[in-house]
């Protein structure tokens, strides 16, 4: 399904209102505590060293950057001024998730597609990496499904913890 402009955009924009509503925290949700939708972290780099650093590593480790949506150039054309601005990598593997579209009964997954990583910066300073807690959608869906996001969300955790570390140099 090739998505328009216009719809990629609303999906992207929606993405964003939860990354910036509803934040993951670092340490352990209690059992009694609902799990939160996005994963976030805070770099310790300025905006475009931050995003440099996490496309290089998503490119090494073979994800495919399938697009680039600079929101917050948009934004500032309406008068909304995002400090360092926002920038969503819209991303895919492919592998994991070629049996599951190939069924009728699975691919309705593609819902979810592509997987975004936002990067984008806080009137603090700060600059942000977010993206959707998979294991906590994937834990609402049948086994097969719930297997290919948890798999391919541990592959761009460990993607985003190496840019980290690599920004904390």
């Amino acid at each position: 399904m090739k998505l328009t402009p216009f719809s990629t955009l609303l999906i992207s924009t929606c993405m964003l209102a939860i990354s910036t509503s509803v934040f993951a925290k670092e340490e352990t949700v209690a059992a009694t505590e609902k799990p939160q939708m996005v994963i976030e972290n805070t770099s310790t780099k300025d905006f475009a060293t931050t995003l440099e650093a996490v496309k290089a590593e998503l490119q090494d480790d073979k994800w495919n950057i399938i697009s680039e949506l600079n929101i917050g150039k948009r934004l500032k054309k309406k008068g909304v001024d995002v400090p360092g601005g926002i920038v969503l990598l819209q991303i895919t593997s492919g592998k994991n998730t070629v049996p599951l579209l190939k069924k009728d009964e699975t691919r309705y997954i593609t819902a979810f597609m592509p997987c975004t990583v936002s990067v984008y910066g806080m009137s603090d300073g700060s600059v942000r990496i977010s993206r959707m807690n998979a294991p906590a959608l994937a834990q609402m869906m049948e086994p097969e499904v719930a297997a290919v996001m948890s798999k391919g969300f541990s592959k761009l955790d460990a993607t985003l913890e190496k840019a980290m570390a690599k920004l904390e140099k």
